[in-house]
């Protein structure tokens, strides 16, 4: 208890001291008489109090383990007076928005297993379509609603723009929480990870849609005409443009990285130079999309959904998963918490929290019932009504909701009063809550178990290398792993099995038995060759791949490199990049 309690206490004390020394920053700006030399150097300042600020967000959460996007928010409340040049500013706050959603999107296509999104791919667009739209719908009824029961006043436009920017999930959010269940029907999770990517997708252009609308000065005097008005002539041409050159420009992305596949063959090695190109293909085509009059968010997401069909930049990926959850998700949580005054979170406090509840105790559920019911009876991938009532508890909001938030705010139109402490208190609530019982939830639906082993693993303690596998592809990779080993002198080899979602005991027996047979003629092929007797141990784990991986890592000093192959990066996230310990990728 006392551990926890300091932790939490220092938690509290960064936030204060961050709060405290931002209280100066007003004045400091104030007195400093403008001119372009000073307006140069307060914009490095402020540029580098948000690294700062994003470098605090990643050890405070993994102090607390709370989700990062909680404390960005509320170390962006603390820091205010210091972001000012950017608050104040809604150009440079919407450039920021639209690059760090650009590259968000991006790396959501990234993320998605290609293979299962087509073997899925009527539930996801189902619950991504229908299931976001009435989400949008009912949570702008609901603000409606409950706004005029306690006595808030709402204007119908924040209704109708907290509806349709709040209806996504977040894969960032969601991922990291997933990865630790083992489902018993695996489209469960390729479902929720798969959805939460689209539906930022169609949750953006629902809320274009409707800006476009605002802009335009049309007078919709209730919110059942805002959402009829998404089916209508001009409506549905806004919708087949953004689509259209949308989904254009993203298969361009998508060959403009197939070339620089083409360079690293052509020079069979990666360079510092491909991050550039990397990075520079989703805002080119971004760009080029809106240029178009297409969705640029789409462009991205597409071409980074593409891209996962081919093999990947593993140096280049991993850097840009360094900028986007390093850098540019804690920036937009940040900057969201910049723009809420306290006062006014706290006054908003009933609705916003009523609204939060309801979004994810009635509305979701509705929303999933509804677009997946119909599933509940096709055939052998039919879900059971446990595996629909566990999809319906999945609400986290995250990073493109926030996005979306801040785009509106930039754009300055008028009425907008309680729209971000409203959209705040849902953001939070979602973010704080269902991770915490996401896990409690799985076990009392009986739809997964946790995966854990408390089994200590017993490693060879000689220096060794490790050769890690989620089913029998090391059988196929053992001879070049030996290879390896002999020629460097290493004398221990380790296989690690983690059959993850497919584990059970007459599995896990039967590639046991393959692997000491493999051992058995490795070891007759080196001792034929004249060549040193190397050691096998083969070991099994019931948790997560990667894990078992850090664990052991992190316990065993004695392992000098370990072999993976490249499907390893199918969720990889902040997973890969926090391993401690050199890797090998193979085909």
């Amino acid at each position: 208890m006392k551990r926890k309690l300091s932790k939490y206490s220092v938690v509290l004390l960064s936030v204060l001291a961050i709060a405290f020394l931002s209280s100066f920053g007003h004045e400091i700006y104030h007195s400093i008489e403008m001119n372009e030399e000073h307006a140069l150097l307060i914009g490095f300042f402020v540029i580098a109090v948000v690294f700062i600020l994003s470098f605090f967000v990643f050890y405070l959460s993994h102090l607390a383990k709370l989700p990062s996007f909680v404390f960005a928010i509320f170390l962006g409340l603390a820091a205010k007076p210091l972001l000012a040049p950017i608050r104040e500013n809604g150009e440079i706050l919407g450039a920021i928005v639209g690059l760090g959603a650009t590259l968000i999107l991006f790396g959501g296509g990234l993320e998605i297993p290609f293979s299962n999104f087509k073997k899925l791919i009527w539930k996801i667009l189902s619950v991504s379509f229908i299931g976001l739209f009435v989400t949008a719908f009912l949570y702008s009824w609901a603000v409606w609603i409950l706004a005029a029961i306690l006595g808030f006043k709402i204007s119908i436009m924040v209704s109708v723009l907290l509806g349709a920017l709040l209806a996504s999930t977040d894969p960032a959010a969601i991922i990291p929480v997933l990865k630790r269940l083992r489902f018993f029907n695996r489209s469960v999770k390729d479902i929720i990870i798969s959805e939460s990517a689209v539906t930022d997708v169609v949750g953006t252009l629902l809320t274009v849609v409707f800006i476009s609308i605002a802009l335009s000065g049309s007078k919709l005097s209730d919110i059942n005409q805002w959402y009829v008005s998404v089916f209508s002539y001009e409506s549905g041409l806004i919708l087949a443009k953004q689509l259209l050159f949308g989904v254009a420009m993203g298969y361009a992305g998508y060959l403009a990285l197939e070339l620089l596949l083409k360079c690293k063959h052509f020079f069979k090695q990666e360079f510092e130079a491909d991050s550039a190109f990397f990075i520079a293909v989703p805002i080119v085509i971004f760009t080029g999309a809106l240029f178009l009059g297409g969705s640029g968010y789409l462009a991205a997401f597409v071409a980074g959904l593409i891209f996962h069909l081919t093999e990947h930049l593993t140096d280049t990926e991993r850097f840009f998963n360094n900028l986007v959850d390093g850098f540019m998700k804690p920036t937009i949580f940040i900057l969201l918490g910049a723009l809420v005054d306290l006062p006014s979170l706290i006054h908003y406090a009933p609705i916003g929290i009523a609204i939060a509840l309801v979004f994810m105790l009635v509305i979701r559920p509705i929303a999933v019932f509804l677009s997946l019911g119909i599933f509940r009876f096709q055939g052998k991938d039919r879900l059971s009504m446990q595996d629909i009532l566990f999809i319906s508890f999945i609400r986290e909001t995250g990073a493109i909701p926030a996005v979306l938030l801040l785009t509106v705010v930039s754009l300055g139109l008028s009425g907008m009063d309680g729209l971000v402490e409203i959209g705040m208190w849902t953001i939070l609530l979602t973010l704080i809550i269902e991770p915490l019982l996401t896990p409690w939830v799985a076990r009392k639906l009986k739809v997964a178990e946790i995966m854990e082993d408390k089994r200590k693993p017993a490693v060879n303690s000689n220096p060794a290398i490790m050769l890690v596998t989620r089913g029998e592809s090391f059988i196929e990779r053992l001879p070049f792993v030996t290879k390896w080993a002999t020629l460097h002198e290493v004398r221990n080899i380790t296989v690690m099995l983690c059959l993850e979602d497919n584990y059970t005991k007459d599995l896990e027996r039967e590639i046991r038995g393959k692997a000491e047979k493999a051992f058995s003629e490795m070891k007759g092929k080196n001792r034929k060759n004249g060549l040193t007797e190397i050691e096998f141990q083969f070991i099994s784990r019931k948790g997560s791949l990667h894990e078992n991986i850090d664990n052991i890592a992190k316990t065993n000093h004695k392992i000098s490199t370990i072999f993976v192959g490249n499907k390893m990066l199918d969720y990889r996230l902040q997973e890969i990049k926090q391993l401690q310990i050199p890797f090998y990728f193979m085909d």
